[in-house]
């Protein structure tokens, strides 16, 4: 976990804001090739199969349809309003591509640090974000018009940062992180209602370690153990030819789970929609001329525990605003959403419990670099005259005795008027 926390130089105050923690590994599609699908699956048709197994046939058949438009969305409830995550896009199953657009909006009133965990914040209508995927590639445009590209072939201990954008690539479908990925391994429980038109509806329940599949990575891994019982309510449609249509899920059961590991905290309700159209006919746009000169991620991006003092940083980056990885910009320019002043290290023998120690050892130090620092690196703070700390602690210790080893890398910066 990583520590986020930050300090008026007027008071000791600690203001602990909790970031995401990037789940573990990339799961896209197998193969990077653009043709990674292809040829088509041979299918059965999707009712004449085992009631258990006819969920696992529809994905087969919707994956057969060769293409789909779909939507994507989650909302997030509470009691000062709704946030809404939405993805629409277009996807081609033979080629495994797809190009969407993200758009996140959150009220004036939403809580503040939920809303950092999407990668926004309270009162914001963020730009939408385009992402093209390619097989288990994935390339962000910013803000700024640039391109970064996220591949599952760089370094593995890059490849866990990148998990952020890279689940977007898909194993059941080109764009992935949805219910496709849920329908696809679940068992129906009962017999479908009918439609007139021939369509099906399922209603079924699932283990949180199946319905993880669909949530973003930083609460995904919450619900990857056993520790919660609850089961997630899925409802899942096929039209008259056994494709996905349609797919709902509430994850309300599991958000006291979400909580306990401090995510989402002030959030009430989360429910996810997955909706799919024009089976065949649904054309993916060729790459925009400046995705093809995408930068490497790995060559774009610095830990920002790794920044110069001085630095300024961007984390438009697709990564939902996280500060693992920023982008390096010019201070005058208008990418520039923060300052870094100053790398300290913590590395101490305590005795106790060391929870929270590295931290509160770290943001002391960072005290220390912020009066210190150059007036033009804090003048810009916003708010005024507050700094953060980012970074990770670990602590170890004896089998017997008090005495705990605690050490950690912690970045000191401050938020710029450009946040």
């Amino acid at each position: 976990m990583h520590d986020h926390t930050r300090r008026r130089r007027a008071t000791a105050a600690l203001l602990p804001v909790l970031l995401t923690a990037l789940a573990a590994c990339q799961s896209g599609g197998e193969g990077g090739g653009a043709d990674a699908r292809a040829p088509k699956p041979s299918v059965t048709p999707v009712y004449e199969v085992r009631l258990d197994d006819q969920l696992s046939a529809a994905s087969k058949a919707t994956t057969a349809a060769g293409s789909a438009a779909f939507s994507w969305t989650l909302t997030y409830g509470s009691d000062k309003g709704t946030a809404v995550d939405r993805t629409t896009g277009t996807q081609d199953y033979a080629k495994d591509t797809a190009q969407a657009e993200r758009v996140l909006e959150v009220p004036r009133r939403f809580p503040a640090d939920a809303a950092a965990e999407l990668g926004g914040r309270p009162g914001s209508s963020a730009a939408p974000e385009t992402y093209v995927v390619a097989g288990n590639d994935v390339t962000y445009r910013t803000r700024q018009g640039d391109w970064l590209r996220y591949s599952s072939s760089a370094p593995m201990e890059l490849v866990d940062l990148f998990d952020g954008v890279l689940h977007r690539a898909g194993e059941t479908a080109p764009y992935g992180g949805t219910l496709a990925e849920v329908v696809r391994v679940s068992d129906a429980e009962r017999q479908p209602d009918k439609g007139a038109d021939g369509s099906r509806t399922y209603r079924l329940s699932v283990p949180p370690q199946t319905a993880e599949a669909a949530l973003p990575p930083q609460f995904s891994s919450s619900l990857t153990s056993d520790k919660s019982a609850a089961r997630v309510p899925l409802t899942v449609v096929l039209d008259g030819e056994g494709r996905l249509t349609a797919a709902t899920a509430d994850f309300g059961p599991v958000l006291d789970t979400l909580h306990e590991d401090g995510l989402l905290e002030g959030v009430t309700s989360l429910k996810a929609e997955y909706r799919l159209s024009r089976h065949g006919e649904a054309t993916v746009p060729a790459p925009p001329a400046g995705a093809k000169r995408a930068q490497a991620a790995e060559k774009a991006l610095t830990p920002l525990t790794k920044a110069k003092p001085g630095d300024c940083g961007s984390t438009d980056t697709g990564l939902g605003g996280s500060l693992e990885l920023v982008r390096v910009t010019p201070c005058d320019g208008k990418a520039a959403e923060l300052r870094v002043f100053g790398q300290v290290e913590v590395k101490e023998t305590i005795e106790g419990n060391p929870t929270g120690v590295a931290v509160k050892k770290a943001q002391e130090k960072c005290e220390a670099k912020y009066r210190a620092a150059p007036r033009a690196w804090v003048r810009g703070a916003r708010p005024a005259d507050t700094f953060y700390t980012y970074g990770a602690g670990s602590s170890s210790s004896a089998y017997t005795g008090p005495d705990v080893d605690i050490e950690g890398t912690y970045a000191c910066y401050v938020y710029t008027a450009g946040r």
